[in-house]
């Protein structure tokens, strides 16, 4: 009799966050270099980083974490702090952003650990179901509010799809991560 072999969930978990934070690395280099994405829909969208990206390296007692504002884009300084981390072998894990479509757009922190949206909200787009006498339904303006989450989560899980299909690829290695670490290189020695 063959015995099973038992998986435990926390185990794999931990095995795998490491693609959470490359994944997130990912989006914010790729939407500062050319943010144009497609759902397999061919839904368009952008995302863009807001104020606050989280970037961390190591583990347990050899962790080293940082917390970088984008504070000074008028002078071209945004991100500095943040890219220098990322040539320092950091990765993202826990950013503020922005999505938005062509009907709505969102805004919400994203964690490298669950990629479970937080803090979301709905800045432009809302179009909420009017009853006869002209007033917002409680359970209307509700499932409208459920389906525009089900919108942005469908176009996370969208992200997610688009970078595993290109992590698993082997232009991983020879097109996309030069292509992102030579634009890092660029920018910090034009902005450094």
């Amino acid at each position: 009799m063959a015995q099973e072999k038992h998986v435990d969930f926390f185990e794999l978990w931990q095995e795998k966050i490491f693609l959470g934070e490359e994944f997130l690395t990912w989006l914010w280099l790729s939407s500062e270099v050319d943010n144009k994405f497609t759902t397999e829909d061919g839904t368009e969208f952008e995302v863009w980083f807001e104020n606050s990206l989280k970037l961390e390296s190591g583990q347990g007692p050899s962790k080293k974490s940082v917390t970088c504002q984008n504070s000074d884009k008028e002078n071209g300084a945004e991100w500095a702090e943040a890219f220098t981390a990322v040539m320092r072998n950091k990765k993202v894990i826990n950013a503020r952003l922005r999505v938005r479509n062509e009907e709505r757009e969102w805004s919400l922190t994203l964690p490298s650990d669950t990629l479970n949206p937080k803090s979301v909200k709905l800045l432009a787009g809302a179009d909420f179901r009017e009853e006869d006498d002209g007033q917002v339904s409680q359970v209307g303006a509700l499932l409208d509010r459920v389906a525009y989450f089900v919108e942005l989560s469908t176009i996370v899980e969208s992200l997610l799809g688009i970078f595993l299909q290109l992590r698993l690829s082997p232009e991983w290695q020879s097109e996309e991560l030069p292509r992102l670490k030579g634009w890092v290189a660029r920018w910090t020695r034009e902005n450094g």
